[in-house]
């Protein structure tokens, strides 16, 4: 460990001072240490391209048979995509490519994220991908739906932010969600 043995001998850092330092940042280091070993199973998996970001959406940026994949770690037993918002799901919609979810445990599994969404996300995500894309006439045939229509209206706030974003205030295709 020479990141640890660094910091006693560059800072003079005791066992004590490093046993509370990780223990108050044990999550954060396995978030890093599950990214690094995700990196390596990605790569297994004959992903090119492997790299690290920090954005709000992913953590590892691949590419793979000339597609581009924006991939979310997740280390948690937790639902993986309960606590994505309307927000990070347009996020994700405006992403140029594929983003899957590596589950880390108990064992790496690869998923679509799209898959794993509930429904309502799942409808919210199709919205903003049509939206992004400017597909105005799917955009009407998929709102004519009344439950997509219903589930896509109740975030009607989150929707005006991107409309107003976008400059699109007039656009008669969103009238029955805003």
């Amino acid at each position: 460990m020479d990141s640890l043995k660094l910091l006693k001998e560059e800072y003079g850092i005791s066992d004590d001072e490093l046993d509370f330092a990780i223990g108050r940042a044990k999550g954060i280091v396995l978030g890093f240490a599950m990214e690094f070993r995700a990196r390596k199973i990605l790569e297994d998996m004959n992903f090119v391209n492997v790299k690290s970001v920090d954005l709000p959406t992913h953590d590892i940026e691949a590419e793979k048979d000339g597609e581009k994949f924006f991939i979310e770690v997740k280390a948690s037993k937790k639902s993986p995509t309960k606590e994505y918002s309307a927000y990070k799901i347009a996020m994700i919609a405006k992403l140029n490519g594929t983003h899957l979810t590596l589950l880390m445990r108990p064992n790496p599994n690869l998923l679509y994220t799209k898959d794993i969404l509930s429904e309502p996300k799942r409808i919210l995500l199709e919205f903003f991908k049509l939206l992004f894309s400017s597909d105005y006439e799917d955009l009407e045939l998929f709102l004519e739906d009344y439950k997509k229509r219903s589930i896509v209206a109740s975030y009607g706030k989150v929707i005006q932010h991107y409309v107003q974003e976008m400059k699109l205030g007039s656009l008669e295709v969103l009238k029955p969600v805003l």
